[in-house]
Parts: structure tokens; C-alpha cells; sequence
């Protein structure tokens, strides 16, 4: 009967909070009543999220996760995964990043609203069963930020993703995952300007040796997984991959909330 009415009483008074500070939409400002299956729901009123979420689905690379143009067709490599296989196994995404997402991620990164963090993380988790679930994964690791980044910034939007996947998991399969989150062993050691108006081979210049791992553990035969926000050129997931494999590690794959 305690644990009845202390349940009831937490549900009583988010309701009480609800009526007093009512949900407005982060676009738009209009009060908005939460959908708890649809987590964005909790951000976004319905006219700005629209009649579809732009999620991340075939056809697309099954090495880089590109997505094809045509909306038709199965997976396939694409033309340079083909020509040279990159150093990340696979890259896969919980959404495409355009429309609402775009916007939304820059609102949590750039503005910091952190409040984003709590739906994203439930769709980075469902992105995560659905590509890695039945893969043998060791690390899951969030992409650092240099630790001058991390002060301007306050927060490590990477790290936010994932930091209840642990918990999230046991909630939806009733075991402890066989895999850890890692937030302290990959490190970003150089400090790098933004890659925001860079191209491709700039961007790859600035990230040079940006990353080291200083984990006491051994990777020798472990598969990793790197998260991050947004994959674009995926010159960041790349870098940090590359000083991953360095350190003996077997694979590193890279799940991300929105890939271009």
C-alpha cells in the first residue's frame, strides 16, 4: 500500500507541476501536452515535429551508413567504401539530419537545451537495439571533448546521449548489458578549432592526433563503439577511431543521433 501511494504521489505531482509550469514547444512556444510514446513530444508541438520524423533507414552504405538518394533498392556499399574501407566497421543513426532534427540538435548543442537530452537518448537507444543489438560490443565510448571545449561548453552533448543506456537497457531486458560505457579513457588531447565551414581534407588536418586512448585496460580483440551527435563528413568519428584501432582494438563502429 506504501509503495502504492508513494507511486501515485510522484504521478500526482508531475501532474500538479504540469498545471503550473505547462510544457511550451521549443519552436514555436505553444503549450504542448506530452505523448509518452513519442518522446519529442515532451519538446515539440505537433505542427512543428510535422506528420514524420526524418528516421535513418534503408537504403544505405552498409559500411558508412550513407544514405542513397533512392528511396528503393537494398543496402549496399557505396562507391568509395568499395574503392577503400575506412577504419570505422560501420556507421549507423537513429535519424537523417534535416528538418526538425537539425534544428533541434543545434538547440541542444548550441543553445544548450538539455532538455533534448532525455528524447534523444530513448531514440539513440532504440537506433542502438536495432544495429548493434545483436552484435558482441566491449566499450561503448561517447567522442571526448578537449577539456577547454568541455568549459565553454559545459556539457558533452555525446555523453548526455548515453550516459542512461546502461540503466535503459536493464529497464528493457532485465539484465545487466554485457557491454560498459567508457567515459574517461578515450581522450581528445588536442584542442581543435571548430570543423564548422571546413571541407573534408581541412577537416581531417584539424583532427590530426586530436585523440589518444589512455585506458589502463587491454582492446586487443575488443569491439568498440563510439557515439556522437552528428555525423557529417565523419572526419571526428574517423580520428578518434583511428587512435582506437592504434591502441589494439579488434573493430570500432560508430552509432550516431543524425546522419547526413
Amino acid at each position: 500500500m506504501i509503495g502504492f501511494l508513494r507511486h501515485h504521489g510522484v504521478s500526482m505531482g508531475r501532474g500538479m507541476v504540469s498545471l503550473v509550469f505547462p510544457d511550451k514547444c521549443l519552436k514555436c512556444g505553444v503549450y504542448i501536452r506530452r505523448d509518452p510514446t513519442f518522446p519529442l513530444s515532451a519538446c515539440y508541438c505537433g505542427a512543428c515535429l510535422g506528420n514524420a520524423l526524418p528516421i535513418f533507414q534503408s537504403p544505405f552504405c552498409t559500411c558508412c551508413g550513407h544514405l542513397f538518394r533512392s528511396r528503393a533498392g537494398e543496402n549496399h556499399l557505396c562507391e568509395p567504401c568499395l574503392k577503400k574501407r575506412p577504419v570505422l566497421a560501420r556507421v549507423r543513426a537513429a535519424f537523417e539530419y534535416k528538418d526538425t532534427i537539425r534544428e533541434a540538435v543545434a538547440r541542444f548543442k548550441y543553445q544548450s537545451r538539455l532538455s533534448l537530452s532525455y528524447p534523444f537518448e530513448h531514440y539513440l537507444f532504440d537506433a542502438f537495439c536495432t544495429w548493434f543489438g545483436h552484435e558482441e560490443i566491449h566499450l561503448i565510448l561517447p567522442v571526448p571533448l578537449h577539456p577547454k571545449k568541455a568549459r565553454q561548453r559545459g556539457f558533452n552533448q555525446s555523453f548526455l546521449l548515453i550516459r542512461r543506456f546502461p540503466s535503459l537497457f536493464r529497464k528493457k531486458f532485465g539484465v545487466l548489458p554485457p557491454w560498459a560505457v567508457d567515459i574517461s579513457s578515450l581522450a581528445r588531447i588536442r584542442y581543435t578549432t571548430s570543423q564548422t565551414g571546413l571541407d573534408i581534407r581541412e577537416r581531417k588536418r584539424n583532427l590530426r592526433q586530436a585523440f589518444k586512448w589512455r585506458g589502463s585496460g587491454n582492446l586487443r580483440g575488443k569491439n568498440l563503439l563510439l557515439v556522437d551527435d552528428v555525423y557529417t563528413t565523419g572526419a571526428t568519428c574517423h580520428a578518434a577511431a583511428r587512435a582506437l584501432k592504434a591502441a589494439g582494438a579488434q573493430t570500432v563502429s560508430a552509432l550516431v543521433l543524425a546522419r547526413t
